[in-house]
């Protein structure tokens, strides 16, 4: 038996400030190296989430490693509750009806074109435009 401690589960609200803090800082995070982004920018744009998480809720310290795995985990997440709303409503899928960490994950990720089934559903691409703003 391994006599490493596990370290507590991620908060709802921990997770929230994760998705917010990808999202103000999403350009850098994302950004390709060829547009002027670079690696030690991205390093550092972690550290910060790190730290910003740290900071807010500093009972338990988490890693640049915890975030950016817990970041992959939630979109993960996000893609799995897209894919069982639109079986669950059909194609009237709505932004309001996924959870606000899934609603953030989308914009950030761009993942609206996972929200269109088969036709073309401006209102939903409308509300998604209006949350990156």
């Amino acid at each position: 038996m391994s006599s490493r401690k596990r370290r507590p589960n991620w908060t709802d609200q921990e997770c929230l400030l994760l998705a917010q803090l990808m999202q103000e800082r999403k350009d850098i995070i994302r950004g390709k190296c060829s547009t002027g982004v670079s690696i030690q920018d991205k390093r550092q744009a972690w550290e910060e989430i790190a730290q910003a998480i740290n900071v807010a809720f500093p009972q338990i310290q988490r890693t640049v490693s915890d975030c950016n795995k817990k970041w992959e985990n939630l979109l993960a997440k996000s893609r799995e509750e897209i894919k069982r709303q639109r079986r669950q409503v059909g194609t009237g899928l709505s932004f309001q009806q996924l959870s606000t960490v899934t609603q953030i994950v989308i914009s950030v990720m761009n993942l609206s074109d996972m929200l269109l089934q088969d036709r073309e559903d401006l209102s939903v691409l409308q509300l998604v435009e209006t949350h990156q703003r």
